[in-house]
């Protein structure tokens, strides 16, 4: 099965995930949770697809770190050790627009 390319719609669930991050840098969730409680609450219903693509995109990169959860499911949260990066990155781009 080939892999889609990085689309649009990845890259907007992408930045969702990780302004949603920055505010709540402790949170943690599996793809369906994040598409369902994550980016719904933000008023975006994303494909499970969608999500997965944006996720694996942001631990390729390093914004995430995937772990394992005692139900076999993976969850994903923010790599602590580019918390303050993303912080500041995050800052420097709204202050664009």
């Amino acid at each position: 099965m080939n892999r889609p390319d990085f689309s649009e719609d990845n890259n907007v669930v992408a930045w969702l995930i990780l302004g949603y991050l920055c505010s709540h840098p402790d949170a943690k969730d599996t793809a369906e949770g994040i598409g369902r409680w994550w980016l719904r609450g933000q008023g975006l219903d994303a494909d499970t697809d969608v999500v997965r693509g944006s996720l694996a995109y942001l631990v390729k990169w390093g914004w995430l770190t995937p772990t394992g959860s005692s139900a076999g499911l993976i969850l994903y949260g923010l790599n602590k050790n580019r918390q303050y990066t993303l912080r500041q990155f995050l800052q420097s781009q709204s202050s664009y627009h």
